[in-house]
């Protein structure tokens, strides 16, 4: 059978596993019944992830331009290798009228050029480089801080998702309530022990909040233990441990990978803390044994309760538990699902924007 012999229903079913653009855009010079069947593809997404390089810019552009990006809504990622000048990046991206996410790596903040953008990821955040900062639902940020979060979040009330990376002493958060956030990942390096982490402080002031990936390299931190919440939380200290989980009685899901100081004994005292818990990743624990993965069986079986419980002696077990999670980087994951896209993950491969599957 020829090709093009093949049923119109089994193309698309074909077609539907095509998710570059410029596979999408090679099928569609094929021939118009290639074109036709690919406008009819491009039209079951709501987003498309559209790479600007040098290798694909000239000869696409105008044609992505005329005849595809009125179908798509696409997410452009401007790399740091970018080739074409700062004036060509600028007058792609204004001609994509439906633009709605930007993942920037060069120094221009092109996303001031960009009427309806919904997700950004840049290096350094300036919200007067936004024309609508209503819109921004999901924000990546590679160098930013708390105390300019402080003074940026009421440009932000529709955010949903914030991811930043904190490389400098910072200082207590006492800005707006961020009322909308759902997701939370906070890394901070702290570059000398004495300086105080206080993201979970930032999680106070987000009632909304469903789950929160935290990796701090800090040995103090500052919480109110007299608040309580429920989300999904990945940490990275264990120092007064016991009193912060109580903060979150109906957590479900957790992780402490890379603190060292865990042991069987604080094992145990998690699951009286943490009456609904369901998954706990300690892996990178080197005091955590074969000896507490016993005990967690014993402990299931006695008081009738299901856990799946990572260590570094069975952390291949994660792979066929959770087969569509992921610890690879994505720039883009499909679906706003912290544990399949997020949880597994190092806060260094978390993606940059998470696309919900009913778009």
């Amino acid at each position: 059978m020829l090709i093009n012999e093949i049923p119109d229903d089994c193309l698309l079913a074909i077609f539907d596993h095509l998710n570059s653009l410029e596979d999408l855009v090679n099928c569609y010079k094929v021939c118009v019944k290639w074109s036709y069947l690919i406008a009819v593809r491009t039209k079951k997404v709501k987003y498309s992830n559209l790479y600007f390089q040098m290798s694909v810019f000239i000869p696409l552009m105008l044609f992505i331009i005329e005849n595809c990006i009125r179908l798509i809504q696409p997410i452009v990622e401007l790399s740091i290798n970018l080739k074409p000048t700062y004036e060509d990046a600028i007058e792609f991206v204004k001609k994509l009228e439906f633009l709605k996410g930007l993942i920037n790596q060069i120094d221009l903040p092109i996303e001031k050029y960009c009427d309806q953008l919904e997700m950004l990821s840049v290096e350094y955040f300036n919200p007067n480089n936004l024309r609508n900062g209503s819109s921004i639902k999901q924000l990546d940020i590679w160098n930013y801080s708390l105390d300019f979060l402080k003074k940026d979040a009421h440009y932000l009330p529709n955010l949903e998702r914030l991811k930043i990376q904190i490389y400098s002493p910072d200082y207590f958060y006492d800005g707006p309530v961020l009322e909308k956030l759902k997701i939370l990942e906070l890394s901070f390096h702290a570059p000398w022990d004495s300086i105080i982490f206080y993201g979970f402080k930032l999680m106070d002031l987000c009632p909304n909040l469903q789950s929160a990936h935290i990796c701090m390299a800090a040995n103090t931190y500052f919480f109110d233990g007299t608040l309580k919440h429920k989300c999904f939380t990945r940490v990275g200290n264990e120092n007064d441990l016991k009193r912060l989980l109580m903060k979150y009685p109906n957590l479900k899901h957790l992780a402490l990978r890379d603190a060292w100081r865990i042991t069987e004994e604080h094992i145990e005292q998690l699951f009286h803390i943490l009456p609904n818990l369901v998954v706990l990743d300690v892996r990178k624990c080197y005091e955590v044994t074969q000896e507490a993965a016993d005990y967690v069986k014993y402990y299931c079986k006695r008081y009738g309760r299901s856990i799946k419980f990572y260590f570094d002696g069975n952390e291949h077990e994660i792979e066929s538990d959770w087969p569509q999670s992921s610890i690879k980087h994505e720039t883009i994951s499909l679906g706003f699902d912290f544990m399949k896209n997020c949880f597994f993950r190092q806060h260094d491969f978390l993606p940059n924007f998470l696309i919900p599957i009913d778009y």
